[in-house]
């Protein structure tokens, strides 16, 4: 899911299409690594008491026999339904490795709360798992906020599964983690808080009203951040012009605490005119932050 249902910016409409995303993910299976390079993981989660899918694509010479010794650094995606679908990981991935554009690395799209086979209310049961804070706009059957779990799910369960099915590199600087709305607050939590675990961090129109702006008064108290940091928000996130206008202020700020309380961390902010709170517009800016993240490219406007 990527829309916050009980924020002004998310609607009906947009609920029922996500909800219907989540149903399609149907009940994590377990595929052959063989010579796939799209492979599903099960994971039986401790941390939050469910079970779900991990998505992994694999480079092109993740096969290679020549490549036998190598080991790939990670890019984690949260909502994997969500990425894979909605943003286009795999197809954006290919195609930016077809124009030589990334680094080959490998690609974990991590379901949510709300795809897993247990939950009931897949709405509810994603904001849980990724809100470190409550959101007092969601008024109705509000979720309990359970994101201060999340670092430890990533770190003790999905990181390790990945490891032991995959040749991976440790490397913690050329490790990331991508989130968007409510699973962008989550990747900024995580990020904050164990800049020593993570190097990259993929942050897009992220929830930063939860908690009374606690995440900014985070980041105003952090000065160990990731080595890479992207921002991304349109100016079209919102029902009405003042909360449009608040969702770029406050990611401009985010920007900007980063920048003084990290000067050596790349900061990167990408904003767009027109730009929606939807898959739409994350699967655009994509490429462009990958290009940022993964090849230190420069962030330039358009799309």
């Amino acid at each position: 899911m990527s829309v916050d249902v009980s924020h002004p910016s998310g609607g009906l409409s947009r609920y029922r299409r996500l909800v219907l995303m989540v149903i399609l993910a149907g009940t994590p299976t377990q595929v052959s690594l063989a010579q796939s390079r799209d492979t599903v993981l099960t994971l039986s989660s401790e941390v939050f008491a469910n079970t779900r899918s991990l998505r992994v694509l694999l480079p092109p010479g993740y096969h290679d026999p020549a490549n036998a010794g190598k080991h790939y650094p990670v890019f984690y995606f949260t909502d994997g339904v969500a990425a894979w679908h909605g943003w286009g990981v795999p197809e954006v991935a290919d195609s930016l490795w077809r124009e030589g554009v990334i680094p080959e690395y490998l690609f974990v799209g991590i379901d949510n709360g709300g795809s897993t086979i247990e939950t009931t209310a897949p709405a509810r049961d994603r904001a849980s798992e990724y809100l470190p804070y409550s959101d007092p706009t969601w008024t109705n059957s509000p979720p309990e906020p359970r994101g201060d779990r999340f670092p430890t799910f990533l770190f003790t369960e999905v990181m390790p599964l990945v490891a032991e099915r995959f040749r991976v590199d440790p490397d913690p600087k050329a490790t990331g983690l991508a989130g968007d709305s409510y699973a962008g607050a989550a990747t900024l939590y995580t990020g904050m808080r164990h800049a020593d675990r993570l190097g990259l961090l993929l942050i897009e129109s992220p929830s930063l009203h939860i908690g009374d702006r606690r995440l900014l008064a985070d980041a105003a108290s952090t000065t160990n951040w990731p080595g890479v940091v992207y921002l991304g928000v349109g100016t079209a996130e919102g029902d009405t012009p003042a909360i449009r206008q608040d969702m770029v202020r406050s990611v401009r700020r985010l920007e900007e605490t980063v920048r003084l309380q990290a000067p050596e961390t790349r900061v990167g902010l990408l904003v767009v005119e027109g730009g929606t709170h939807w898959y739409t517009a994350w699967r655009a800016r994509l490429p462009r932050a990958l290009a940022f993240l993964l090849a230190a490219r420069p962030l330039e406007p358009g799309g």
